[in-house]
């Protein structure tokens, strides 16, 4: 987040430089993840750091814009679905909203480094997590945390992801001592909170993202020949694990439910999924306009908010990021999502093997756990989104950084 240097040789005098880019990088990521917190003002607060990097950068503003089409393509169709929207306005204004995201977060990556993103990461957490132990509320029923979240299962998914981020930084060889000491006292707290969340899908998604993490690390000690074998094993069993899922999912899903205490449908999702199936059905390739479902008033989303007895009638999705964004901008624009979300996930996994930077291994980790998590929950590709962000950038740090490694080699 800044670079040390000696002013003068001989002299022993240290420089601070700090890098304007990477202060307003910080600015926007700490207005992203104080959101629930702050709500409208975290919002405002991403939105002046990620704008005055934008103008600061303005020259190469159109340049990434057509460099990095391939993410700008879905904004811009979510933009244009306020065409055949029933609800013009909603869809317009989140499209617009959604477009600025995605393009302040290509200008993130494409103007600070990936290491800064990731240490910036690590503060803007760490700052989350003890703000959450020290002003977080508790549910006054189960005693589950709630920190500054509002929701357990918010809570425990920022606390997963935090403890990705430490131990990433952890294992990271470029770090000093003193941050990794404070990368383990970080990984504590974060552990702590999410068991105190009491969420059941965070704590599933954690050690196979650290499985993740690890594997890279042993990867990355082996010779060419013996990662090729290494991968081609591992494919073979994840492949035999999904067939032995398929074989058995309905004992494996008896014991899951008996042990985490949820009902068959799995708090309602199967449920969910068959209305949206019914109503991806009506209409198919375009949707019914981006974030035009979910809207006080229209009777389809009104009668399930009755169902499932959400009175705020807000916060409420299909549990499934694909089905419920396939209503909304049909087959076509979650096409479009796929691309972004698996294209980063396969960029970044290549740029870990090939420079076996911490910084890549992190973020490949990261989008894969949002990968996991999409057939669950909807986590991506909304407006004044973390992870969202996080799959764009990782998206162009990957470009840049294999692009870098191939001009090096």
């Amino acid at each position: 987040m800044s670079d040390i240097r000696a002013d003068r040789p001989g002299t022993g005098i240290d420089v601070i430089t700090v890098e304007p880019d990477v202060v307003l990088l910080v600015i926007a990521l700490f207005g992203l993840v104080f959101i629930p917190a702050l709500e409208t003002y975290g919002a405002l607060i991403f939105l002046t750091g990620g704008c005055a990097l934008l103008v600061r950068r303005i020259q190469i503003v159109l340049s990434l814009c057509i460099r990095y089409w391939y993410l700008m393509a879905l904004p811009i169709f979510c933009l244009l679905s306020a065409v055949w929207s029933q609800y013009p306005a909603i869809s317009f204004r989140f499209g617009i909203q959604l477009t600025a995201t995605v393009l302040i977060a290509i200008a993130m990556a494409s103007t600070t480094s990936a290491r800064a993103f990731s240490r910036a990461l690590f503060g803007v957490f760490s700052l989350a997590m003890l703000t959450s132990i020290l002003f977080g509320d508790v549910r006054s029923d189960t005693g589950a945390w709630l920190g500054i979240y509002g929701s357990k299962n918010a809570l425990a998914g920022e606390a997963a992801t935090y403890v990705i981020v430490c131990t990433s930084q952890i294992l990271d060889r470029t770090a000093s001592n003193g941050h990794r000491v404070l990368a383990v006292l970080g990984l504590m707290i974060g552990a702590m909170l999410l068991l105190l969340a009491q969420s059941t899908g965070a704590l599933i998604v954690v050690p196979p993202a650290l499985f993740l993490l690890f594997s890279l690390l042993v990867i990355y000690r082996l010779s060419v020949v013996q990662r090729l074998v290494a991968m081609t094993f591992a494919v073979l069993l994840a492949a035999m694990m999904a067939l032995l899922v398929t074989i058995y999912a309905d004992a494996l899903l008896d014991l899951l439910l008996e042990t985490t205490g949820k009902d068959v449908t799995l708090t309602g999702r199967t449920d969910l999924w068959r209305i949206a199936r019914e109503l991806i059905a009506e209409r198919p390739f375009f949707g019914i306009g981006y974030q035009a479902f979910w809207v006080k008033g229209y009777a389809p989303a009104e009668v399930l908010w009755y169902n499932f007895a959400i009175e705020s009638r807000s916060g409420f999705n299909f549990h499934n990021t694909y089905l419920s964004n396939a209503v909304e901008i049909g087959v076509i624009g979650v096409f479009l999502q796929v691309v972004v979300l698996y294209g980063a996930a396969l960029a970044t996994g290549l740029w870990a093997l090939r420079t076996r930077l911490a910084e890549a291994s992190l973020l490949f980790v990261l989008v894969a756990m949002i990968v996991m998590l999409s057939f669950v929950e909807v986590n991506v590709f909304f407006q004044f989104s973390l992870r969202t962000v996080i799959v764009i950038c990782a998206f162009v740090y990957a470009m840049r950084g294999l692009d870098a490694h191939r001009r090096a080699t």
